[in-house]
C-alpha cells in the first residue's frame, strides 16, 4: 500500500497547529477555572475591620495570559493583585516598614502595636486543588476536539 509522504507530513503539520491552539486553550481554560474557584474561596473582610473594602481581595483575583513559553508550550498566571493577597494566603507576621509601630483602626478602636500575626486563610491552593479534576476533563475534551478536527 503506497503512502503519500507529502500528504502525511502536511497532516502532521496541521495536527501540530491544532495542538498548539489546543494548548493555548487549555492554559486559558485552566486559569479561568482556578480563578473562579479562588474567587469563591477568598476570605471576605468585615466592614470596619480593614482599610480595604470587604471583597477587594476576591475582586482582585485576575488571570494574566496565556502567553507562549516556547513552541507549543503556554502558561497563564492566576492570583490576587492586592498587596496583601499573599499575606492572607500564607499568614505570618506583619511588621512596620518605616515606623517603629503599626497603627491601625479596627471596628473604630485605634491600635498601636509593634507587630501583628495574621493566621493563614488559604484560598489559592485550595482553588487549584479543587479545580484539578475539572481541568483534567477540559484537557481531554480540548485535545480530543483538536485531534478529531478535519
Amino acid at each position: 500500500m503506497p503512502v503519500d509522504v507529502a500528504a502525511t507530513i502536511a497532516g502532521f503539520d496541521a495536527l501540530g497547529t491544532r495542538m498548539d491552539v489546543a494548548a493555548r486553550g487549555i492554559a486559558s481554560t485552566a486559569a479561568h477555572l482556578v480563578q473562579a474557584a479562588a474567587m469563591k474561596a477568598a476570605p471576605v473582610g468585615t466592614p470596619g475591620n480593614s482599610t480595604n473594602a470587604p471583597g477587594d481581595l476576591r475582586r482582585s483575583i485576575d488571570v494574566q495570559g496565556p502567553r507562549a513559553l516556547s513552541a507549543h508550550a503556554w502558561e497563564a498566571e492566576v492570583g490576587p493583585t492586592t498587596a496583601y493577597g499573599r499575606q492572607r494566603e500564607l499568614g505570618g507576621e506583619i511588621l512596620p516598614r518605616s515606623a517603629r509601630m503599626l497603627a491601625f483602626t479596627k471596628f473604630g478602636t485605634l491600635y498601636v502595636v509593634p507587630r501583628v500575626y495574621q493566621e493563614p486563610e488559604p484560598y489559592m491552593k485550595p482553588a487549584l486543588d479543587e479545580s484539578r479534576t475539572v481541568i483534567g476533563s477540559a484537557v481531554t475534551r480540548i485535545v480530543a476536539a483538536a485531534i478529531e478536527e478535519t
